[in-house]
């Protein structure tokens, strides 16, 4: 896969949600998952997927109160956490690299 050696699902405000590091390359690169599609095959219905996770992320993102960012309750979060490490594992499916998956609430690796 073009010397890719992961691919990291890790939301952070004003950000894309993935960050995909090369053999050459010692820092992760920001990506979009339509960027990852057109790199890497992702399939469309992933790419969405992984586009509207995200969006309910950046939503609740407050500029004027940083500290005051995020989702409305502890349901809400578990839920949006659980999509997101279902989608990881997804993406694992679909590209033969190490797939890792950081939140505030946890990490995983999926994959190679």
């Amino acid at each position: 896969m073009n010397g890719v050696i992961s691919v990291r699902l890790a939301p952070e405000w004003g950000t894309d949600p993935l960050w995909v590091r090369k053999d050459s390359d010692p820092i992760p690169a920001n990506y979009s998952a339509e960027r990852l599609a057109n790199d890497f095959g992702v399939p469309a219905d992933l790419v969405a997927a992984i586009d509207a996770w995200d969006d309910e992320f950046q939503a609740v993102y407050d500029p004027d109160d940083p500290m005051d960012s995020g989702f409305p309750d502890e349901a809400t979060t578990v839920a949006w956490h659980e999509r997101g490490e279902r989608l990881a594992e997804r993406l694992a499916g679909a590209l033969p690299v190490r797939v890792e998956f950081h939140t505030a609430r946890g990490d995983r690796v999926f994959g190679v």
